[in-house]
């Protein structure tokens, strides 16, 4: 029906459904004919101790039946269930890439409990990526901020899964060179984890000869200057890169990073188009005449991008770090270069660094390398956005200071609220029980780490033995 009305076609099934929802009018939802297959209900008073009753309930209410489920008591027979599924899956009236295999037992469901991000009880078993064979037509070379060049392989389309691919990353010319791709090669696509596209295989039976071999690039395909050549790694070293220059950009503008509201990838490309910014300094200097030159600028929106700018002043010392897109050093790396060195995280010597947790040499010279090259510009935006440097925290002593301490289970605080409140008693929270770990504290549902700490005898407290021991310690 898009295509009818010269209208633009869904990428992809996942899109359609999001899109659809996200209507502001219902009726145009409507006409989208989504379906709703439940796989499980809320909180509930329902009387079943089977998921599997449960839903036929469900079911019996009107809402629809997935195609394809069974219940087996046998591990053996998952298998099974799986093949089946695998041999079927086209003749289903909906896509899928998997099956999850899950507990019936409600009891027991609650028992395994749940992880931050899925239920223990149920797993997904993935079916094998769909293969397509299709042409590479030519190789685009992108550059990251970072300067590094990644080749990218522009296919003629090709349909999986619902899902029109037009490219595939080559991830680096060793890469090309180990598999010898070439333009005008017939390749096997898949969508890795039917998600990303990915050339698995060249079918050198279709070649004609008139495929051609792809050079490894000496120079920058944006700037023109020589590129360094670190063998599976080809980089454009020049930091006035347009490339680099407009994804640094973007990447100091970031959620994780300075958190600019509205300087998204459009807005920073348009900024640079019109020679308004060179470098992350220049957005500092944006004036609202020069944003009313923009085509899509008015009076509020250029009002609104000044203040989110402005308001980056005085921003916490690691989010700054973060910010200036050292290779290696993300945000935790950040956090802790900040609480080491505060401000002075450029004075650092390699010992120095490497004396930090969970920093080594790589980190270390990549540090001291990009202090080496960018020091004026550190300084310059330092002097403009004036970070803060991190709070000095004041040890309280309590049974917790200088011990180590893993968090386990659902608690009744934020555990991001419990972990700064033993850290300011110097205590170390870690992630991993060990035979070095000091407490283990846990609230509901704890997991491996609760069974760990038993068999490895480390002291168990709960969330309410914690807080008798902080109240005391006050």
């Amino acid at each position: 029906e898009r295509m009818e009305a010269g209208e633009s076609v869904f990428a992809n099934p996942r899109n359609a459904a999001a899109g659809s929802l996200r209507q502001l009018d219902p009726k145009v939802t409507a006409k989208r004919r989504l379906f709703f297959y439940p796989w499980r209900v809320g909180e509930n008073r329902l009387p079943y101790q089977l998921l599997s009753d449960m839903m036929q309930f469900v079911y019996k209410l009107g809402f629809i039946e997935p195609p394809f489920h069974d219940k087996r008591k046998e591990e053996a027979c998952i298998q099974k269930e799986y093949e089946k599924a695998v041999r079927l899956r086209d003749s289903f009236p909906v896509m899928m890439d998997g099956m999850v295999v899950k507990v019936d037992e409600i009891a027991l469901q609650e028992v395994l409990g749940y992880t931050v991000k899925f239920p223990r009880w149920m797993c997904a078993y993935k079916f094998p990526a769909i293969e397509k064979s299709t042409k590479i037509v030519d190789v685009l070379l992108q550059v990251g901020r970072t300067g590094v060049v990644t080749p990218v392989a522009v296919l003629e389309p090709v349909e999986i899964e619902g899902v029109i691919v037009e490219r595939a990353t080559l991830h680096n010319f060793d890469e090309i060179e180990r598999k010898d791709i070439r333009i005008g090669d017939t390749v096997i696509v898949i969508r890795s984890g039917d998600v990303i596209p990915k050339i698995t295989k060249v079918l050198t039976q279709f070649r004609t000869g008139k495929e051609k071999k792809i050079p490894r690039p000496t120079h920058c395909p944006v700037c023109g200057k020589e590129l360094l050549d670190e063998g599976a790694l080809l980089k454009c070293q020049n930091l006035e890169c347009p490339a680099r220059v407009v994804n640094a950009i973007i990447y100091f503008a970031s959620k994780q990073c300075l958190n600019i509201e509205g300087l998204g990838k459009k807005i920073v490309e348009q900024l640079y188009e019109a020679g308004l910014v060179k470098s992350v300094v220049d957005l500092f200097s944006l004036t609202e005449e020069k944003l009313l030159q923009l085509e899509g600028f008015k009076h509020k929106k250029a009002q609104n991008l000044l203040k989110a700018i402005e308001s980056v002043k005085g921003v916490e010392c690691w989010r700054f770090v973060n910010a200036l897109g050292i290779e290696h050093i993300g945000e935790v790396a950040s956090k802790k270069l900040c609480e080491t060195f505060g401000l002075k995280f450029l004075e650092a010597t390699k010992e120095e660094l490497m004396a930090i947790e969970g920093f080594g040499e790589e980190m270390a010279d990549a540090l001291l390398e990009f202090s080496r090259v960018n020091r004026e510009l550190v300084e310059k935006l330092m002097a403009i956005i004036q970070p803060t440097e991190p709070k000095k925290r004041e040890i309280r002593e309590s049974p917790f200071t200088g011990k180590t301490v893993v968090l386990t289970g659902s608690m009744r605080r934020p555990r991001s609220e419990i972990k700064e409140e033993l850290e300011s008693m110097g205590a170390k929270v870690t992630n991993t029980v060990s035979r070095k770990t000091d407490f283990v504290i846990y609230g509901e549902d704890p997991g491996s780490k609760y069974e760990k700490a038993k068999t490895v005898g480390v002291t168990l407290l709960s969330e309410e033995e914690m807080h008798r021991i902080l109240g005391e310690a006050a």
